[in-house]
């Protein structure tokens, strides 16, 4: 749904709620509806806002705030039927057509035109009430009900695209009636050689027309019948060279090489970018831009491009804050003209079109004077701003001459987007233009065939689904508890954290869809639960390193070249040495091993050779006598009791009482000791005290 600020619109900032009432040249009157005032804001605060996404469109007094599935979820039948079903019910919207011509207009519709070959007054009116819901295409999309093609055997198929192959590309005519009797007439020919159980059934001729229609072009045969230029006027239509004459009904789109090299100084590179442009055919004013650094752009580049063309032009000014004028444009032009080189025939771009009822135009063969505006302006910008830097590499080769342009080249990329800024609003969105078609500054111009033709610029109501809807690329990711990692860096937000958690606790798989474009801040999430896309933010870890600054936009190109060297630095280091060091730390654990055993060894050594038989008797506390069974019971005498002497007690081995007196100092020898003598002398009984 497209938006524009006139009467009547409202949208929510915050928690005030506001409906337009009136311009008042730069300013919007507004009723503030929370607090029933009237108040006076400009139109650039309002602008801000919604780039900066604060600002909410009411429709019907409900808002705008889920960000819906892109034509990219959907099948190319799908989206055909869509197309079919517009163009049907376009005439009514229109107001072409009354409704008491409606069953007429349905009896009279081009059979080749009619959504799945049919089409009746109700199916008009079903359309038309799911058309005024939203005023969106993806509504008139059919609901998925399982399959509806026909069931066509494989011989017979086989025997139809035979016919078909064959009087398909002749230039004799023979009439779609007669090819199919053909076909009736082979079949029948086949069934003769087969059972009857084995029969071919054929289908209808309405099929056959179908398929005919599905698998046939009529090109080749309409070159040979009414010559090339006949032919192209039939496929490709009348393309009309006549100049707009209001704002924002055509926009010349174009690309060049910059005339100049770029240089990244943490990287050390060189480069040499593409400006693509998009300029205003009525009044010269510039629309948008967009800066890319390869050869040549993409589909995913044209939208990008024209996503820039849309949105307004807000904050510029603290990012580059040389830039001394204003810049206006914004709003969905009502059709696009480009060349017919081959790199801009994308179908994804017209399909992004569609959806937003934007034309798209091509320029006839080798006749770029038909979008001239656009391809002088992009002269002018390289001869007024890229070609007059250090590095400049000149529009003529002989002007170079030795001069080198890769030694001297010394603007990088922030640089470059300055410099960009400076030149499309100052230089010439600002600049007195004495063209012959255009006459005056293009930003005055802008503003007069604005007020005078009351033409309202037109946003979509969400500004979250206009990026999704422009985004270049998609791809599959894990949700983490750190969010989505890609390129190297970590995606979060709130809501993805709970999307993570609900596919947590319900058991199902954390891999999901997401759409970005060339702008890496920011990347959408598909929610299958809700059918909707969330939001999730790059996080600060890792750009501060490679000197990114997230309030500059952040190039996809850049973070994914800058990702894979830190990758290519890492597989190029040489990691033996973590090797050499886990296999140093093993040896000297083995040494210490080693070393503790031979001190045990030492200590054990020792202690055997203390220990005599004199001090096993006397002077050694029980605690420290190795060997000696718990269930022995000696009774250890104090030094005031042992003054008396011991008696020892009687026993079965023990009758006599001996007495051991204190050996000399080297008279024991261990070697003239019979232990087993001495052991069956000793008694084990309770010592006596006299």
């Amino acid at each position: 749904m497209l938006i524009d600020f006139k009467y009547g619109t409202q949208f929510r900032i915050e928690k005030n709620t506001y409906e337009v009432l009136r311009h008042r040249d730069d300013d919007v009157e507004l009723l503030n509806i929370t607090n029933d005032t009237k108040e006076l804001l400009s139109l650039n605060d309002i602008l801000a806002a919604y780039n900066e996404k604060r600002l909410i469109i009411l429709h019907e007094g409900q808002e705008s705030n889920v960000i819906e599935y892109s034509t990219k979820d959907y099948t190319d039948v799908q989206l055909d039927i869509m197309d079919k079903r517009y163009k049907a019910i376009e005439p009514i919207i229109e107001r072409k057509i009354s409704p008491s011509q409606i069953k007429e207009y349905a009896e009279n519709y081009p059979e080749e035109l009619k959504p799945n070959g049919s089409i009746s007054p109700a199916s008009i009116y079903r359309w038309l009430d799911l058309w005024y819901k939203r005023e969106n295409k993806l509504d008139l999309i059919p609901q998925i009900r399982g399959p509806k093609d026909h069931r066509v055997s494989k011989d017979v198929m086989i025997e139809a695209s035979r016919i078909i192959l064959k009087y398909g590309s002749k230039a004799e005519y023979v009439s779609i009636k007669d090819e199919y009797n053909v076909l009736e007439a082979e079949i029948k020919n086949i069934n003769l050689t087969r059972e009857v159980h084995k029969q071919l059934e054929i289908f209808s001729e309405s099929t056959y027309r179908r398929i005919r229609k599905e698998t046939v072009d009529t090109y080749e045969r309409d070159k040979e019948l009414m010559g090339k230029n006949q032919a192209d006027l039939k496929h490709n239509g009348v393309h009309s060279n006549a100049r707009a004459t209001r704002p924002l009904e055509c926009m010349e789109c174009d690309w060049t090489p910059i005339d100049c090299l770029i240089v990244d100084f943490e990287l050390d590179e060189l480069y040499r970018p593409c400006l693509m442009y998009g300029i205003d055919q009525a009044v010269g004013e510039p629309m948008g831009f967009n800066i890319i650094f390869k050869k040549e752009p993409n589909a995913g580049d044209w939208k990008q491009l024209i996503l820039h063309c849309i949105l307004p032009k807000t904050g510029f000014k603290e990012l580059y804050p040389r830039v001394e004028k204003n810049w206006t444009a914004y709003g969905v032009p009502q059709s696009i003209l480009l060349d017919n080189a081959k790199v801009n025939d994308a179908k994804e771009v017209e399909r992004i079109c569609s959806e937003l009822r934007i034309g798209l135009r091509y320029c006839e063969v080798a006749s770029g004077h038909q979008k001239g505006s656009v391809e002088q302006a992009l002269g002018n910008l390289n001869h007024k701003a890229f070609q007059g830097l250090v590095g400049s590499l000149f529009s003529n080769p002989t002007e170079k001459g030795q001069y080198d342009s890769e030694a001297k080249a010394v603007v990088d990329i922030k640089g470059l987007y300055h410099i960009a800024h400076i030149a499309i609003v100052d230089m010439v969105a600002n600049n007195f233009n004495r063209g012959l078609n255009i006459q005056g500054v293009p930003e005055h111009l802008w503003a007069k065939g604005l007020q005078e033709m009351k033409i309202h610029p037109q946003l979509p109501a969400n500004r979250q689904y206009l990026e999704l809807l422009f985004s270049s690329k998609s791809d599959t990711r894990t949700v983490g508890p750190r969010g989505i990692k890609l390129m190297g860096h970590h995606f979060f937000s709130d809501e993805l954290n709970e999307l993570r958690k609900r596919l947590e606790r319900e058991g199902r798989s954390r891999e999901v869809l997401i759409r970005f474009g060339s702008d890496l801040r920011v990347i959408y999430v598909k929610d299958e639960f809700n059918k909707r896309y969330i939001e999730a933010f790059i996080k600060n870890g890792g750009l501060d390193r490679k000197k990114i600054d997230k309030n500059h936009l952040i190039h996809a190109e850049l973070l994914e070249y800058l990702t894979n060297k830190d990758g290519s630095a890492y597989n190029e280091y040489d990691s033996s040495l973590q090797g050499r060091a886990r296999l140093n730390i093993e040896e000297i654990q083995q040494e210490c091993k080693l070393e503790y055993q031979g001190i045990r060894r030492r200590q054990r050594r020792e202690e055997a050779e203390s220990e005599t038989v004199a001090s096993a008797i006397k002077g050694v506390p029980i605690e420290q006598l190795p060997g000696l069974p718990e269930t022995m019971n000696i009774s250890i005498l104090k030094p005031e009791e042992s003054r008396g002497g011991i008696k020892p007690s009687k026993s079965a081995n023990n009758h006599d009482e001996s007495i051991i007196e204190k050996p000399e100092p080297g008279a024991l020898h261990v070697g003239n000791v019979d232990l087993d003598k001495i052991a069956d002398s000793w008694g084990s009984g309770r010592k006596e005290i006299i």
